[in-house]
């Protein structure tokens, strides 16, 4: 089978054979009355080089020759371009002696702004008749649009031997006509359920043939994409089709489908998509985080006698649902108010409500029901926290004893607890005041601190002042008085706790039974002794005793080995401290058992004849030691 281009070649060749033989004939007989040198050419045709005489004598061609032509599908020649008319580009090379080359390689180029070269390599090869061709079409659907009347050249180069041709040839841009078609739905108004989904085609049609020649990009728009429905906003055309998927999101209303390309009207389709139905409401958030709030007139700084709760309606797909109307009760009944017995659902498909709290402690839950009969229910809210009462104000130390009456800079925490009339926390930010005669309390920040849970506390530290015998009236030696202050909505809160500066030396230590130590036992031997610091006070939390140099007794365990954390007797007492009466004494209590040596020990002999001795060490936290030495008479050999 012959190919159009073959067919298309070998008649060019034979119109240039009679034009030859033609022109012989002319000269021979020495009419034709024009110039012998020129040749003809047709429309939409382009010849390369030749060359000729202006004696009347037939040129004679001494070089090879490429010839350009523009034809449509047909075959037949033509210099206008559309869109649904592309040209094939014919270039057709011989040789000197006017043969057909064959297996030449001819490279095709055009302008970068109006048409496109396939193959895109822009190169072919000549076939047996010298032909090689490529398709020219309009670059895409702007330029059909925008450059009606544009004119450019095809150019074609070859190479024969050692002689490049080079050849060219003019077209234009045609008019092309684009427009739509919507394809799918059908018809073009539809029904959908809610949050169903359907297909949107779209052909793009040039002259009224679809267009498959390059890819078009289609713009979709609606009304409720994004929000309320999905909706790609662009599509690309494959084989002269574009399609999207719309899927409703809730919309719940006509929504209209348009879609666009540059220079084409629109086209539409009308979805109508029914509304959702509500399937459940929930509980969704409780303000205060906490889901507490305080009894009706003890509000303030960080608290709140009123919950706001929200609750959210979704319907089958779980989707935020607006315009429901939502009804409040509670349970139980009249311990709180509701602001509101109705709401209705914004965009987000979520309801507010607020409650304000009674004058009584106690819990409540808020139901929200939809007429629809679906119902649930609040988290468990608190009213709770009322005022801070005076029997409920609690104060205590992580250490009553310190060793601060010769150090500074020794530290205890001071706390404070306090709860309302029915025992509950104070609320969160309640603040507190701390003073102290002696050393410092607080932070340079503050003086106090403010209640979480209802207790907070603050660092006391050792320094001047430090109070003893000689300069204080009415008041312990080495003894700090601490006060403590808060308010309620209608009264003063006040408490005092002391804290004890206590010395690192065991000053005074005094020993039960006191005297001489014997026994006519060689069983245990208890020995009970009260250590207190230069002031008759506890030595520091945390001292230990200890026993050393024992010789012809053992000591058993020290009961206790340590001096705990231990609080004055009265933190306001006037006190005159007198050694010789032990009730004004503050010190530790510690029981030391002895055991003679049983070598030596015996029961049935005679007394005071056998003497064992033991020391006691007693040392401060911060190392200072105090011993003191014992001797035991007891029954010997």
């Amino acid at each position: 089978m012959i190919s159009m281009t073959e067919k298309f070649s070998n008649v060019l060749l034979f119109r240039l054979l009679i034009s030859m033989f033609a022109a012989l004939l002319l000269a021979s007989c020495g009419g034709g009355g024009g110039s012998a040198g020129s040749t003809g050419t047709s429309t939409g045709t382009s010849t390369g080089t030749s060359t000729g005489s202006s004696t009347g004598t037939t040129p004679l061609v001494t070089t090879p020759t490429m010839s350009l032509a523009l034809v449509d599908v047909a075959g037949v020649p033509k210099t206008a371009i559309t869109t649904s008319s592309p040209l094939t580009v014919v270039a057709t090379v011989k040789d000197a002696a006017g043969k057909p080359i064959t297996n030449a390689i001819v490279a095709f180029a055009v302008g970068p702004d109006l048409t496109v070269i396939s193959p895109a390599t822009g190169t072919a090869l000549t076939n047996a008749s010298g032909v090689a061709s490529v398709t020219l079409a309009i670059k895409n659907l702007t330029v059909a649009q925008t450059q009606s009347g544009a004119a450019d050249n095809v150019t074609a180069s070859v190479t024969v031997g050692d002689q490049a041709l080079l050849s060219k040839i003019a077209y234009s841009v045609g008019t092309s006509a684009i427009s739509l078609r919507l394809a799918a739905p059908s018809p073009s108004t539809i029904s959908l359920n809610a949050y169903e989904t359907t297909p949107i085609k779209v052909d793009v049609l040039a002259d009224g043939v679809l267009y498959t020649a390059q890819p078009v990009t289609v713009n979709f728009t609606s009304a409720c994409a994004g929000a309320r429905a999905d909706l790609p906003t662009t599509a690309t055309t494959i084989n002269g089709r574009a399609q999207v998927v719309y899927r409703d999101k809730g919309c719940s209303a006509t929504d209209t489908v348009t879609a666009s390309v540059p220079g084409a009207s629109p086209v539409t389709a009308s979805l109508v998509i029914a509304a959702p139905v509500a399937a459940s409401i929930s509980f969704v958030s409780g303000l205060p985080a906490d889901k507490a709030i305080v009894i009706q007139g003890a509000g303030g700084n960080g608290r709140t006698e009123t919950a706001v709760l929200t609750f959210q309606v979704l319907d089958t797909f779980g989707q935020p649902l607006p315009n429901q109307l939502v009804n409040f009760s509670l349970n139980p009944t009249g311990v709180v108010t509701l602001q509101s017995g109705s709401a209705t659902t914004g965009a987000d498909g979520r309801v507010i409500v607020a409650v304000n709290s009674g004058s009584v402690p106690t819990t409540f839950r808020v139901i929200a029901a939809l007429a629809s009969g679906q119902t649930t229910i609040s988290d468990t809210i608190t009213v709770t926290t009322g005022q801070p009462v005076q029997t409920a104000f609690s104060l205590s130390a992580e250490s009553f004893n310190i060793e601060g009456w010769n150090h500074d800079n020794e530290k205890t925490k001071i706390n404070i607890l306090m709860a309302d009339s029915a025992g509950n926390p104070v609320a969160d930010g309640t603040p507190v005041v701390f003073q102290t005669d002696s050393g410092a309390i607080g932070s340079a920040a503050l003086g106090g601190c403010l209640t979480q849970n209802g207790g907070c506390f603050v660092d006391f530290r050792s320094q001047n002042p430090r109070f003893d015998a000689s300069n204080t009236v009415g008041k312990r030696p080495g003894m700090a008085t601490v006060s403590v202050s808060s308010t309620s909505a209608t009264v003063s809160l006040t408490g005092k706790i002391a804290v004890f500066l206590s010395g690192s030396a065991a000053a005074n230590v005094f020993a039960t039974p006191s005297g001489p130590l014997s026994t006519a036992s060689c069983g245990n031997f208890s020995l009970m002794l009260e250590i207190n610091d230069i002031n008759f006070n506890p030595m520091p939390a945390g001292t230990t005793i200890a026993a050393i140099n024992t010789d012809k007794v053992a000591v058993g365990t020290i009961i206790p080995a340590v001096v705990p954390s231990i609080a004055p007797h009265s933190a306001l007492a006037n006190v005159t401290i007198d050694p010789l009466n032990m009730a004004r004494t503050q010190g530790s209590i510690h029981f030391i058992p002895i055991k003679p040596d049983p070598a030596t020990c015996n029961p049935g002999g005679v007394p005071d004849k056998g003497v064992g001795s033991f020391g006691i060490v007693i040392t401060s936290p911060l190392g200072l030691g105090t011993v003191y030495n014992f001797i035991l008479r007891y029954p010997a050999y």
